[in-house]
C-alpha cells in the first residue's frame, strides 16, 4: 500500500517536471532551428566575403609596393639634392671673401654706412630742437 502511494507521487512528480521541461524543450528546438538557419547564409555569403576580403588584401599589397617604389625614389632625389646642397654649403666658405671683394660690395657697404650716419645726424638734429623747445 505504502509502495503504491508513493510509487503514485513520484509518477506525479515525473509528470510535472516533464510538463515544466516542455516549454524549455520546444525553446532550444527553436533555437536549434535559427541557429540552422543562421549557419546555412553563413556558410552562403562566406565565400563572397573572403573572396573581397581577398581583393582587397591584393589591393593593398600592391598599392604598398607602390607607394614604397615611391618612397625609395623620393629618398634617392633628396639624398642627392642633399649632397649638393652640403658642397655648396662647404665651398660658400671659399666663395663668400672673394664675393665680397666686388665693387658692388663695397659699395652698398658705403651706402649703408653714409645712411647709418645720416640716421644719427638727423636724430641729433631732431633732439637738439626738442631740448630747445622744451626750454
Amino acid at each position: 500500500m505504502y509502495l503504491d502511494i508513493a510509487l503514485l507521487i513520484l509518477v506525479v512528480i515525473l509528470i510535472a517536471i516533464v510538463i515544466c521541461c516542455i516549454p524549455l524543450l520546444l525553446q532550444i528546438w527553436r533555437v536549434s532551428k535559427d541557429l540552422s538557419q543562421t549557419v546555412q547564409t553563413l556558410n552562403q555569403s562566406l565565400p563572397l566575403i573572403l573572396k573581397n576580403l581577398e581583393e582587397i588584401t591584393t589591393n593593398v599589397n600592391s598599392s604598398s609596393v607602390v607607394v614604397n617604389k615611391r618612397l625609395q625614389t623620393f629618398a634617392g632625389a633628396s639624398g642627392s639634392s642633399g649632397l649638393l646642397l652640403n658642397e655648396l654649403i662647404n665651398n660658400l666658405q671659399y666663395i663668400a671673401p672673394l664675393a665680397l671683394k666686388l665693387p658692388l660690395f663695397r659699395i652698398v657697404r658705403n651706402v649703408m654706412a653714409v645712411a647709418k650716419g645720416l640716421s644719427v645726424f638727423v636724430g641729433v638734429l631732431l633732439n637738439k630742437t626738442k631740448e630747445e623747445k622744451m626750454e
